[in-house]
C-alpha cells in the first residue's frame, strides 16, 4: 500500500507538470501570434478615438476594425456617417515600423427610398487612418454625394399657381398651404385658404429680401447668398399681402461660410445640422458683448441636452410667468406640450432638423409657348411639427385678438385699424377662431421653393 501511494503521488506530479508545460506552450504560442491578430475588435469611442468627418458627427460615434488577414479587414462606422447608423467599409491594412497599422478604403451608399432616389444617387464614403494594438485609433472619414440635389438652387422669384383651380398647388419664394373644412361655407371656412394666400405673399416678400440662393454641396455643407440687411417697410408688407412684391434692387448679397450648416438625407426627409459654435462666432464677431461666446452658448446647449422634457418645462415655466400678466408670452401654456416632444425638439440640435421635400417640374410659358422648364424642390415643415406647439398657444389667442384689434398702422401716410385690414384679407372675425380651425386642419405646410432657373416668363 505504501508503494502504491508513492506511485499515485508520482502520477499526480507528472500530471501537474504536463499541465504547466501545456500552459507555458500556449503562452508562448500567444506571444508568437502576428501583430495584426492582437488588434482590438471592440468598438473604439470617446477618448481613444480621434475622428474627423465632413459633417459634425454624433458624440457617441465609434469605429470597429475586424481583420480577416494581415492586409485586409472591415472597418465598421457607428453613427459616423449621417443618415446611416452603421456602415461597413472594406479596408486594406499595412503594419508600420512603429507598430501602428494604417488602413484605407471606400464604400458607396445608395439612396434608401424612392423619394430619396429623386434627388440623391449615391454617397461615396472614404476612410483612412491608423490603429494601435492598445486600442487607440485616428480616423478620417469623408463623404461625397452625387445627385440632383448637389447643385446651387435659386430662390423662387415669382408666386405661380400651377393650376388656378387648385390654390394649394403653388410655387412661391415663401410658401404657406393651409386646408381646413371648419365652418365650410362661411368666413371661418374660408379663413384657412385666405390666410394661406396672404401668408404666402407676405412670407414671399420677406424671403426675396433675405435669400438669393442655396447650394447643397457634395461634401454635405450648405452655402447661401443672403442679404446683409433686411429693409422691408410696413407699406411693402401690406402691399405684399395684397399680392404686390417689393423690389430686390439694391440689395447687397453676402455669402455664408461653408461651415455654418450641413445637410444629409435620411428616409424621406432632408436633415439640416446647424454648427452652433460656428454660427455664434459668426454672429458675435463684430459684437461688443463679450459675455456671449461660442463656449458659453455651447455650455448652455449641453446643459439643456442633458435635461428631461419635464425638467425643461420646470425651467421655462417661472421664466414665462415672470414676464408679467401684461405680456402675451406669459399666457403660453407649455404644460400642454408633451415631455417627449420637448425631448425630440432638443434632439434636433445634434441630429439635425428634419425637413420634408418634394420635387417637381414647372413649365414656364410665354402665352402658350413653353420657354423653359424649372426643376423645383419644395422644402417645408408639415402639420406634425406645429401640432406640438398649437395647444400651448391657444390660451394666448384672446390676448392676441385684443392686441390686434387695438392697433393702428400707417399705410402710405394714412392711419388705419390693423384688424379691419386683417379681417378683410382673411375672413377672420376673431383670432380665437384659430383654435377651432386648427383642430380640423388636414394640411398645413410652411416652407420655400428652390429651382434651377427663374420662374418668370422673361428676365
Amino acid at each position: 500500500r505504501g508503494l502504491g501511494d508513492v506511485y499515485k503521488r508520482q502520477n499526480l506530479f507528472y500530471l501537474f507538470a504536463l499541465i504547466c508545460s501545456m500552459s507555458l506552450f500556449t503562452a508562448c504560442s500567444d506571444d508568437d501570434d502576428p501583430s495584426w491578430k492582437k488588434l482590438p475588435s471592440q468598438v473604439i469611442t470617446a477618448e481613444n478615438l480621434s475622428l474627423t468627418t465632413n459633417i459634425p458627427h454624433a458624440s457617441d460615434a465609434g469605429v470597429k476594425l475586424n481583420m480577416s488577414d494581415a492586409q485586409n479587414g472591415v472597418l465598421t462606422l457607428h453613427k459616423v456617417v449621417r443618415g446611416t447608423d452603421e456602415l461597413e467599409v472594406k479596408v486594406t491594412v499595412a503594419e508600420q515600423a512603429d507598430g501602428t497599422f494604417k488602413f484605407q478604403g471606400e464604400e458607396s451608399i445608395s439612396a434608401s427610398t424612392k423619394a430619396a432616389w429623386q434627388v440623391l444617387n449615391s454617397i461615396k464614403v472614404r476612410v483612412s487612418g491608423s490603429i494601435t494594438v492598445e486600442g487607440k485609433a485616428d480616423v478620417a472619414v469623408s463623404t461625397e454625394a452625387s445627385g440632383d440635389i448637389v447643385k446651387k438652387f435659386l430662390l423662387c422669384d415669382k408666386v405661380v399657381y400651377a393650376d388656378p383651380k387648385d390654390r394649394t398647388n403653388l410655387y412661391a419664394p415663401g410658401k404657406l398651404v393651409w386646408v381646413s373644412p371648419y365652418g365650410e361655407g362661411n368666413n371661418s371656412g374660408l379663413a384657412a385658404g385666405n390666410i394661406a394666400t396672404v401668408g404666402t405673399n407676405v412670407l414671399s416678400a420677406l424671403m426675396i429680401q433675405l435669400l438669393k440662393d442655396v447650394e447643397f454641396k457634395a461634401d454635405g455643407s450648405i452655402v447661401a447668398n443672403y442679404a446683409e440687411e433686411i429693409n422691408i417697410t410696413m407699406d411693402q408688407m401690406i402691399s405684399a399681402g395684397m399680392g404686390s412684391m417689393p423690389s430686390t434692387d439694391g440689395i447687397k448679397w453676402k455669402t455664408s461660410p461653408a461651415n455654418l450648416a450641413y445637410w444629409y438625407l435620411k428616409g424621406e426627409q432632408i436633415y439640416v445640422v446647424l454648427n452652433i459654435p460656428a454660427i455664434v462666432e459668426e454672429a458675435m464677431k463684430d459684437s461688443e458683448n463679450s459675455n456671449m461666446t461660442s463656449e458659453s452658448i455651447m455650455n448652455m446647449v449641453e446643459m439643456v441636452k442633458g435635461m428631461s422634457g419635464a425638467d425643461i418645462k420646470k425651467l421655462l415655466d417661472p421664466i414665462l410667468k415672470g414676464l408679467g400678466e401684461n405680456n402675451i408670452l406669459s399666457k403660453l401654456d407649455i404644460s400642454k406640450i408633451a415631455d417627449s416632444d420637448i425631448e425630440r425638439l432638443i434632439g434636433y440640435i445634434t441630429e439635425g432638423f428634419p425637413l420634408n421635400y418634394k420635387t417637381s417640374q414647372l413649365d414656364i410659358k410665354e402665352g402658350e409657348e413653353v420657354v423653359r422648364t424649372v426643376n423645383d424642390i419644395s422644402i417645408y415643415l408639415d402639420k406634425s411639427i406645429f401640432d406640438i406647439f398649437m395647444p400651448a398657444i391657444y390660451p394666448m389667442l384672446p390676448d392676441v385678438d385684443t392686441l390686434l384689434k387695438g392697433m393702428e398702422i400707417d399705410f402710405y401716410g394714412q392711419k388705419m385699424p390693423l384688424w379691419s385690414l386683417l379681417s378683410m384679407l382673411t375672413g377672420l372675425q376673431s383670432m380665437t377662431e384659430i383654435e377651432d380651425i386648427w383642430k380640423v386642419t388636414t394640411v398645413f405646410n410652411l416652407g420655400i421653393n428652390l429651382g434651377d432657373g427663374s420662374y418668370k416668363p422673361a428676365k
